[in-house]
């Protein structure tokens, strides 16, 4: 039985006793609703006003038992809220209610299921970029050592469950991160969102070549070997020094005089059909177009100034925090 049910049952049952004892004083004695009332007022809260009116031998006995029932309802219900108080349970239910209220309210977020190592690097990178968060944890400890963070909503839940994901809002957010473990639950939670939401953006963590077959299968839009990845950051440091420390500086950091991200071109932007050198945006405004990803799909990387803009096409650009953001409201709508 849930905390809360005891005392939900007694709050119930007083207002009961107040009808019975209204009732029984009416049919009794013969007084009327108010005076039946009072009486019964008077002799649960132990006023000691006195009797309304004399009573008989049977509204005695019917105040006796009326008393006993309404002492003992009245002791349990108070027993019931200091329980509740001392466990806690009232300081729980209040930030539960003031988080499903903010996640209910959250949009263009993203969702990280699972808190573990992976899933705290992910939180932490898009922390930076200050989108919002919510993160869906079954783990109960994990959740407590997180405590409050701004910025991010924690949900101790199974993210398989269509539940948690719902009220996690994934029908409102951004792109879902399925870092939990181990890999066979990470692609049950990716078939699950995909079945929630067709068009979502799902990158999921994998450990082999099967298990990333599996989980696009599932749905995934997109795969990531945390061990294949490291072993690739570790071999161009290796061989490419200078070129990883610049994609660090780029990617992985919160930097002042850098920035790299994918801009999208809006249908109604001023710049469709414009091209690159339109935009004016090289040496003068700092910034380097390095890709453009085609609404159909294709990458075209290095694009020469000539190249055409269209609606949807996504610029990859590399430069001043600043000028990209700039760049970013002119793609944006007129």
């Amino acid at each position: 039985m849930e905390p809360q049910r005891p005392l939900l049952i007694g709050l119930t049952l007083l207002p009961a006793i107040l009808v019975v004892g209204t009732c029984g004083y009416m049919l009794i004695e013969g007084w009327t609703a108010l005076d039946a009332l009072w009486m019964v007022v008077i002799t649960l809260t132990s006023i000691g006003y006195g009797e309304v009116h004399p009573l008989s031998s049977g509204g005695r006995v019917f105040t006796i038992g009326l008393i006993f029932g309404g002492l003992s309802v009245g002791t349990w219900v108070m027993s019931q809220v200091t329980a509740l108080v001392l466990d806690g349970q009232f300081g729980r239910r209040l930030r539960d209610r003031r988080r499903r209220l903010k996640m209910e309210s959250m949009r263009d977020h993203v969702i990280i299921v699972g808190y573990g190592r992976l899933g705290r690097i992910v939180a932490r990178s898009v922390q930076e970029v200050g989108a919002p968060i919510v993160v869906v944890e079954q783990d109960a400890a994990l959740v407590a050592e997180a405590g409050e963070v701004p910025g991010m909503l924690f949900l101790e839940a199974d993210g398989s469950h269509d539940t948690a994901l719902r009220s996690a809002g994934i029908d409102r957010c951004r792109g879902v991160a399925v870092t939990a473990s181990p890999v066979a639950q990470a692609v049950f939670i990716t078939l699950t969102a995909r079945h929630l939401h067709p068009t979502v953006p799902i990158l999921t963590r994998v450990e082999t070549d099967e298990d990333a077959e599996k989980a696009r299968r599932a749905g995934a839009t997109d795969v990531v070997s945390p061990a294949a990845m490291g072993g690739w950051r570790m071999a161009q440091g290796l061989l490419r020094p200078h070129t990883a420390s610049f994609l660090d500086l780029a990617t992985l950091a919160a930097r002042e005089d850098m920035a790299m991200d994918e801009l999208t071109l809006d249908p109604r932007s001023r710049c469709v059909d414009h091209t690159i050198a339109d935009l004016d945006i090289g040496a003068r405004r700092h910034v380097l177009v390095v890709a453009i990803r085609r609404a159909a799909g294709d990458m075209e990387p290095t694009p020469v100034p000539e190249a055409r803009l269209h609606a949807g096409d996504t610029l990859i650009v590399v430069g001043r925090p600043t000028a990209v953001a700039e760049l970013g409201r002119r793609l944006a709508p007129r």
